[in-house]
């Protein structure tokens, strides 16, 4: 017989047990979740954390699931709930595969300090309140207008972003997780 044959034979053969075997076991349909599906890439950015070391979101894509707290930075992150969970979880949150990033306007000088007793990088977005800016296109603060000379204001937030990239949104910005600290208790409890 000639080599030629034997391997045909044997592809031929090899396609068939395969063929027979998904016949017997068929895949596993999973039902599509409408969350799923309405998910897109979550807005990349590079913004400068607490030690001046650029961070970007895109680094952690791929290989964690990230949580991303927005936080009012005129209070500072010890007057934010949310970020006090976090930092007080973290152990567990990162042992769970997660990755925390806290993004604010840069902070007072007084406040700022604050930021060194946090196990994760805590951003600052300088152009806050500009189109172009981290915080306009997560949707947490509002376009400054010229003639305003106020710094923007953060709304809190905490976002979801799966290890794949992806988000939910809410019409033309990420949508914020709804119950932020029944998330992450929940995340503690293994669900």
């Amino acid at each position: 017989m000639k080599p030629r044959f034997v391997i045909l034979v044997v592809l031929l053969s090899t396609v068939a047990a395969a063929t027979a075997y998904r016949l017997r076991f068929p895949h596993q349909q999973t039902a599509a979740n409408l969350k799923q599906l309405a998910a897109r890439p979550a807005p990349d950015f590079q913004l400068l954390d607490q030690n001046n070391r650029p961070v970007r979101l895109a680094g952690y894509i791929s290989r964690h699931r990230i949580l991303i707290a927005f936080f009012d930075g005129q209070k500072g992150p010890d007057g934010d709930p949310v970020l006090q969970k976090l930092r007080e979880f973290y152990p567990t949150l990162k042992s769970a595969g997660f990755v925390v990033l806290a993004i604010s306007t840069p902070l007072a000088p007084d406040v700022k300090p604050q930021t060194l007793s946090y196990p994760f990088p805590v951003l600052r977005d300088t152009t806050a309140g500009t189109k172009e800016s981290c915080c306009n296109r997560w949707g947490v603060c509002e376009l400054l207008t010229g003639e305003s000379s106020s710094p923007a204001t953060v709304t809190p937030a905490l976002f979801l972003v799966e290890q794949n990239g992806l988000t939910g949104w809410d019409g033309d910005v990420p949508e914020r997780l709804a119950d932020p600290i029944g998330f992450i208790l929940g995340v503690l409890r293994g669900e």
